[in-house]
Parts: structure tokens; sequence; C-alpha cells
């Protein structure tokens, strides 16, 4: 402020108490312990990805939809993952039923194959329908892997348990959480 005082000197006079205070975020000692639950956040702590990159043979041992070994998560080439990229867990869950419904109703209509036009018009359509298949598999093993975690870890309990000591001052009810924690992990 001192460097600067010409800033705070129009609405710094004796009359007005004027008080400025800036906060260095990496000074937050709460966000930090809070466990993030949008899909971005999520593949990046609950999964882990390097590059983009997300190695699903290396996370999980289930047998996944997508035959690759590997995934790309990006925002320029993956429409759902760019619309979806800081949806909440339950809001994702919800966009990613709606991606499957659709893909369901498009491989419905490759069904009714009545005449030759029908044929032509689903062979035109092909490879897009292949590509959007392997995008929807590849939501549903990222979604899949999530929830698994999510349980295994208890992510759920923990995060209650977060959201309790950060928005609380009371050091009773924060010893009564610890007992939960202990009670949830052992």
């Amino acid at each position: 402020m001192d460097k600067e005082s010409e800033l705070f000197e129009k609405n710094c006079g004796p009359a007005t108490n004027t008080l400025l205070l800036l906060i260095d975020r990496r000074e937050d000692p709460v966000t930090p312990l809070l466990n993030q639950w949008t899909y971005e956040a999520m593949i990046h702590e609950v999964i882990g990805s390097s590059l983009n990159r997300i190695n699903i043979k290396k996370v999980t041992s289930v047998k996944s939809a997508t035959e690759a070994p590997e995934v790309v998560m990006s925002v320029d080439t993956d429409q759902f993952y760019a619309t979806n990229l800081y949806s909440g867990y339950g809001e994702l869950a919800t966009n990613l039923k709606k991606l499957v419904d659709d893909l369901q109703a498009k491989s419905q209509e490759h069904k009714n194959i009545d005449t030759i036009e029908d044929m032509q018009k689903i062979l035109e359509h092909y490879p897009e329908y292949k590509k959007e298949s392997a995008n929807v598999y590849k939501h549903v093993d990222i979604m899949t892997i999530l929830n698994k975690t999510v349980e295994s870890r208890k992510l759920l309990d923990l995060s209650k348990i977060e959201q309790s000591i950060a928005a609380t001052e009371s050091k009773d009810e924060h010893f009564n959480v610890t007992r939960l924690i202990h009670n949830i992990f052992s």
C-alpha cells in the first residue's frame, strides 16, 4: 500500500475507514483438504493422468469396454469432456446416462433395415457412429473406475467429514468426526 499510495488516496480520507485485504490463495488452509468433485478434478486426483492421457489398464484390473490401454481426455477432440469438465459427480452421471441413451437410440435406428437405401444410409453414417460409440465407451469406463474408487476409498463419507471440519468451528464436533473416521476406515 505504501508503494501505490495514490491508488488509495481517493477513497481513503479522514472520514472513511477503509481496509484493503489481499489474500494469497496459496495460503488457503482449507481448500487443499477438500476433495474436488468435478469431472476434471476427479480424473486428476482419483485416477491420475499424464499429458491428458489415462492409462486404463494400469488403473483397473476390470475389463474395460474400450480395447485401448490408454485414452486421451482432451477438450479439443471430445465434446462430452469439454461440456462436462466442471460438472459435479452427480450431474456427470446424469449426463453420461443421457449420452448412453442417445447412443442406444441410434443403434436401434440401425436395426431397422428394410431397403437398400436404409443399408446405404447406415454405411454412410457408420464411421461417425463408431467414433461416437468409442467415445461413449471411454467415458463409461472412466466413470466405472471413478465409481469403484469412490466406493473403495469411501470418498463420499470422507467428503462429508471434510465438509464438517471446514464448515464448523466446534472442536467437540471435530473430535466426534475423528471417531467417525476411525469407524469408517477400520
